[in-house]
């Protein structure tokens, strides 16, 4: 497995696109091998970086990376913000950068660049059920280059790959979840094995703007052992599984009086029923809605909280809008 800086390897067509990428992609093409190009998501948050010193910003409550909204830099996951700075904080550079990219993104990109090449992007706009599946897989034996979200790793095969390409890893490292970085470190490894078990000759390379971080290295070089006893250790410091059991309330509804009203029961009702429980209360910034319905979640961490939740369920879960999620 190759690692990429994309820092010191920008291409003049994107900057999402490296000088390596497009030699590799040229080469495999030339030798009739499939592309594969890797994004976590077909859409996904922004990030702050420092094109110079790599430093990732993240929040200083969570250790979650911080999501860009408008000058604002927020954690989705406490509800903490702070403005964009001018200058990195970690070496003074004012070379920070903003990275965003989706498949749809890249997808236009190449078909500018690669005008005669077969280009076929699956993510779950084009895959929505069982019969988009069978046509995709039609489409996939005629693609030269293939832009691939998580997808990849379960539900399709195929030969003659030639190059599989981690496109930003980082972006992935963005989703606000405490067990992020494990599910990073599995989808990689599920998406290498994936052609080494068939004994594919397929070169595996990862470009990212953070080559220097931690996570990247230990997935680059299977630094598995210190990975896992890290992850363990944090998960110790923050109070997460499997130290204690979570569990994530969330409440929607159209209505903002209604919506605010419930919420305001259901943490009452948890008060009331406290047994030294650490209730977390997490709101979306500027009442942001999804689907025209207001949201809200309740993250709660305790030793016995099913037994808990089951014992007070009859009076806060008969909301059809409210689902609770155990972790």
């Amino acid at each position: 497995m190759l690692l990429v800086n994309l820092s010191l390897d920008k291409s003049k067509i994107n900057k999402y696109l490296s000088n390596t990428l497009l030699k590799e992609i040229d080469n495999s093409i030339q030798n009739s091998k499939k592309v594969i190009l890797y994004l976590n998501k077909r859409w996904e948050y922004s990030s702050l970086i420092c094109a110079k010193c790599s430093h990732l910003y993240k929040c200083e409550n969570c250790d979650n990376s911080l999501s860009i909204h408008w000058d604002n830099m927020i954690c989705h996951i406490c509800n903490f913000s702070q403005k964009i700075p001018e200058k990195c904080t970690n070496c003074k550079s004012i070379e920070l950068q903003k990275v965003w990219v989706w498949t749809i993104q890249i997808e236009n990109i190449l078909r500018e660049t690669y005008k005669d090449i077969n280009i076929f992007r699956l993510d779950t706009d084009v895959v929505k059920n069982k019969k988009e599946k069978e046509l995709a897989l039609e489409m996939l034996k005629k693609a030269q280059i293939i832009i691939w979200t998580k997808m990849i790793t379960t539900w399709f095969n195929f030969e003659w790959v030639g190059l599989i390409w981690v496109l930003l890893l980082e972006q992935e490292l963005q989703i606000p979840k405490y067990n992020t970085t494990e599910k990073v470190y599995s989808n990689i490894k599920q998406l290498l094995w994936r052609w080494w078990r068939v004994g594919e000759e397929t070169k595996f390379i990862i470009q990212t703007f953070i080559s220097e971080n931690q996570i990247v290295k230990d997935i680059v070089y299977d630094n598995y052992k210190e990975f896992f006893i890290k992850s363990l250790n944090e998960r110790k410091i923050f109070n997460y599984p499997p130290f204690c059991e979570l569990a994530t309330i969330e409440y929607r509804n159209t209505n903002p009086e209604k919506w605010l009203k419930q919420i305001k029961k259901i943490k009452e009702k948890l008060d009331l029923n406290n047994l030294d429980i650490k209730i977390n209360i997490v709101q979306n910034p500027n009442y942001t809605k999804k689907y025209n319905q207001f949201y809200y979640k309740i993250i709660i961490k305790w030793d016995n909280l099913k037994e808990f939740l089951n014992c007070i369920k009859t009076d806060i879960f008969k909301d059809s809008n409210l689902i609770v999620i155990f972790d």
